[in-house]
């Protein structure tokens, strides 16, 4: 076996401690280390007898244990376990493999070395040369299908990419490490989830707080691998700025984000930067932009303008009803109002090629500026990404009362999927317009100022007052939809009707043709 364990990993093969949980960042070799746990556990078990309730010690052949040695590796998806499977094909030894189930067919079938790879079960059989355990049956499995794992005995457990796994998974394979006859170890690895209370981050803690021969936790980073040379390693450093700090810092460093996996964050140091209010109409010489997030059957549109310059989002409107004219007609009184240059609008709103055909087109026929932005996962977390980065840089801003904006930010939520893809979800289920509004807004602003430049916030023009707090342009509370909502939800008939619309903060109600 060719493998020279990094110090780190050295250091986890000395413990003795029954399940190993593994918090490594990205390329510090977490998936080398754990297969050449599983073969040293092979090597052990077949020089370990099976011991009986009598106390007499026998083969497993004598016991009656089939198979032998049984492992199992578990990883979130397909194309991860056949990442792994490939990985296992380079690793174990050339002499390992052997097809002993057909070993005594009486159709005269005879055990081999080839056929002992099965590419369509993905899983493979060993035979040892000598000892008391000597047949290994190695199993590669997917989580995505919880109930697809069965509970059987298992002498190794190796999960990879644990903080893509849900925790219904782990709680059907937890029990195959308590069983009669097998070692039951077990290396549990991958990068510390998004939030930290996730189930392989609480578990990950136990085991750094209370180590003991049960359990023992280990971290690596990128840094722990000795065989990066020095231009990937500055490549690795690199990317710091091109993404989050406490993503980097995630992924690299294995650092475990606290709090339930926001992935913005500095979220109040932009609301009401610098004195940004919301204003009442442009001011002279400056330029804006806008971010539409069309609304679906239940959801509100949003449309925010921000500053071109600044970076300071200045106006909002919020429209409650789907009918398409009304959202039209005041789409296009917003941008002549504001003189919005562009529009970035999430071209995915109402259905994919349709708001992209239909509403799109339909907006650029009314002279209406929008450039059409699709989201797919990685363009939207490239989107997500620079906003996170904006945000932690202080270049961006926003007014301090858009309470709905700072909440959908705070509850925004992400994970990896298969092949490093990405979902962005609202950890309380809630609606996530504002925030699309806000960061296609952003999209369309100029790049970032250095850090340290100052620049200055416009304030309102001709003395009209900003619309926060107190009454909107028709004397309604701007908290007027917060009170609906709450009387809505305690099942009280609101006092008031349910505007068609709100435009900074203030209800709207449209007359009946």
């Amino acid at each position: 076996m060719k493998y020279e364990p990094y110090p780190w990993q050295r250091k986890m093969h000395r413990s003795p401690a029954k399940v190993k949980w593994v918090h490594a960042g990205r390329r510090s070799g977490k998936t080398r280390s754990a297969l050449a746990e599983a073969l040293e556990l092979i090597g052990r078990a077949s020089r370990t007898p099976v011991t009986l309730s009598s106390g007499l010690e026998v083969s497993a052949q004598e016991a009656g244990l089939e198979p032998e040695i049984h492992v199992w590796t578990v990883a979130p998806t397909d194309a991860q376990m056949i990442q792994i499977w490939h990985e296992m094909k380079a690793f174990i030894p050339e002499g390992l493999p052997y097809d002993w189930s057909r070993q005594g067919n009486r159709a005269g079938g005879r055990g081999n070395r080839s056929g002992a790879w099965k590419e369509d079960q993905f899983h493979v059989r060993l035979l040892l040369p000598s000892g008391y355990r000597r047949k290994v049956f190695w199993e590669l499995k997917t989580a995505n299908n919880p109930e697809g794992l069965q509970t059987v005995g298992l002498d190794f457990l190796h999960v990879t990419e644990a903080q893509d796994i849900k925790e219904a998974a782990w709680h059907k394979v937890r029990p195959t490490l308590s069983s009669p006859f097998r070692f039951g170890r077990a290396v549990i690895e991958g990068i510390p989830p998004m939030s930290s209370m996730d189930w392989f981050a609480r578990y990950f803690k136990s085991a750094s707080t209370d180590p003991n021969e049960r359990r023992e936790a280990f971290k690596a980073t990128f840094r722990d691998n000795p065989n990066l040379t020095s231009a990937q390693r500055t490549e690795i450093e690199e990317d710091q700025a091109n993404m989050p700090e406490h993503i980097w810092r995630r992924l690299y460093l294995a650092e475990q984000p606290e709090g339930r996996g926001q992935f913005f964050r500095r979220i109040t140091d932009a609301a009401g930067r610098n004195g940004c209010v919301e204003l009442a109409g442009p001011a002279p010489g400056r330029q804006y932009v806008a971010g539409l997030d069309l609304g679906r059957t239940h959801d509100p549109t949003v449309m925010i303008v921000k500053d071109r310059q600044s970076r300071a989002s200045v106006s909002v409107v919020e429209l409650l009803r789907s009918d398409w004219n009304l959202q039209q007609e005041t789409i296009k009184g917003l941008v002549r109002h504001w003189g919005v240059q562009e529009v970035y609008m999430d071209s995915t709103g109402l259905g994919g090629m349709f708001a992209e055909d239909v509403l799109y087109r339909e907006l650029l026929a009314e002279d209406v500026p929008v450039i059409g932005y699709n989201f797919t996962p990685q363009k939207k977390y490239q989107l997500f990404v620079d906003y996170a980065i904006s945000l932690e840089r202080g270049t961006v801003s926003f007014p301090g009362e858009w309470t709905k904006l700072i909440s959908q930010l705070e509850d925004m939520s992400h994970r990896e999927t298969a092949n490093r893809g990405h979902h962005f979800y609202p950890a309380s289920g809630s609606h996530d317009d504002w925030v699309d509004a806000e960061t296609l807004a952003l999209m369309a602003c100029e790049p970032a100022r250095e850090m340290g430049e100052e620049y200055r916030i416009i304030e309102p023009v001709s003395g009209i007052p900003a619309l926060r707090n107190g009454a909107g342009a028709n004397g309604i509370s701007s908290g007027f939809m917060d009170d609906l909502l709450r009387d809505i939800q305690a099942g009280r008939r609101p006092d008031a009707p349910v505007p068609d619309l709100v435009v900074d903060g203030g209800a709207v109600y449209l007359e009946e043709e």
